[in-house]
């Protein structure tokens, strides 16, 4: 194989020919709107595609309860600080035991102390 001019390379580069699927993964931590048993509505400053599925960590009392969600719906909006961001409706495709009884306590309070991670 040829190098070009200027090339600095020590090895061969081999041009991809054709769609070449990866994965990335982030986290970010994400307002929680609404929560109930069967999902939840977050905002997010990137509009993730609906139908598609995403691992969403949760604090519960210092404990990390992960679960699996799909995207249902995404709506454009602003934020208090008028950026623009997306409210994400998301269900919940399994239940962590300490998520479910945090979901509880919420649901019992009326209130919401913490906000997910996106994994």
């Amino acid at each position: 194989m040829r190098r070009k001019l200027g090339d600095r390379r020590v090895r061969p580069r081999y041009d991809i020919v054709g769609d070449l699927w990866g994965t990335v993964q982030t986290r970010l931590r994400l307002p929680l709107h609404d929560v109930g048993p069967g999902g939840a509505l977050l905002e997010c400053r990137v509009p993730l595609e609906a139908e598609s599925v995403h691992r969403l960590v949760f604090d519960c009392d210092g404990a990390e309860a992960a679960t699996q969600v799909r995207v249902r719906h995404v709506r454009p909006t602003q934020s208090l600080r008028g950026e623009r961001v997306y409210l994400i409706g998301v269900e919940f495709l399994s239940h962590h035991p300490a998520l479910a009884a945090q979901i509880q306590r919420w649901m019992a309070t009326g209130t919401i102390e913490a906000a997910p991670s996106e994994a």
